[in-house]
């Protein structure tokens, strides 16, 4: 499903400015990343430090299971220091936040699976972040969402290019997706997904699955993995 690209007003255009301007106004000059990590363990500047290390100053982005513009999100610092790229949100009470303070952004309202059709979306809130495709008993509410598979995502509205960074996110779903996701080849040059969840540790299997794909790990994030293609691993020595 192709999102609806709303067109923003003025006051829209100026309060996500404000936000920015505001943000950066915090920021030391002799901090290299700024003063503010969006990310739940500060993910986004560790993903800074590496693309450094690989001398891309811009990385572009695919964030699968975005969740927000800015709370909790791995993506909203680069956005913030001008890198541009793909949010993948399913729940459509959050996606509306998108389309106001992440304008210049593609983003898609969406769900993403091992297979495309339709998926029932369990919410524990209308806007909790543990949402999931997965079973919650007792969950708020059901509703039932558009899905497609991640290789859809790249096709659709990437042009079949892959993006530097994949973040993903998808509360227990993750290893599913990337089991059935083309990365072999030219796949992103970072990858950062949830490894420790309340779903369990599958980092043991991500290794196995991105190693076969041409993956090493870099380094721990909180809960999250991140990995870099091994063939540039020695940049990050």
């Amino acid at each position: 499903m192709r999102s609806r690209r709303m067109f923003l007003n003025k006051h829209d255009k100026d309060a996500a400015w404000e936000i920015v301007s505001f943000v950066k106004s915090l920021d030391h000059p002799h901090q290299r990343y700024g003063g503010r990590s969006y990310a739940q363990h500060g993910d986004d500047m560790a993903i800074l430090n590496v693309f450094g290390c690989l001398r891309i100053q811009s990385p572009s982005y695919l964030d699968v299971g975005s969740h927000h513009p800015y709370e909790l999100s791995n993506t909203a610092l680069l956005y913030q220091r001008g890198c541009r790229g793909i949010n993948v949100e399913a729940n459509p009470a959050l996606f509306g936040a998108f389309e106001r303070l992440r304008p210049e952004d593609i983003n898609v309202c969406v769900a993403v699976g091992p297979q495309a059709g339709e998926a029932k979306f369990y919410r524990v809130s209308e806007t909790c972040g543990l949402n999931s495709l997965l079973h919650i008993p007792h969950a708020a509410d059901t509703i039932t969402v558009p899905m497609i598979t991640l290789n859809d995502v790249i096709e659709q509205y990437a042009n079949g290019q892959w993006p530097d960074l994949l973040s993903i996110d998808i509360e227990g779903m993750d290893l599913e997706v990337l089991r059935s996701t083309n990365l072999r080849n030219h796949g992103p040059k970072v990858i950062c997904v949830e490894a420790v969840s309340l779903h369990g540790d599958i980092s043991a299997d991500l290794r196995k699955v991105l190693g076969g794909y041409g993956y090493a790990v870099h380094s721990w994030c909180g809960g999250n993995l991140l990995f870099v293609r091994s063939n540039m691993m020695d940049w990050c020595r």
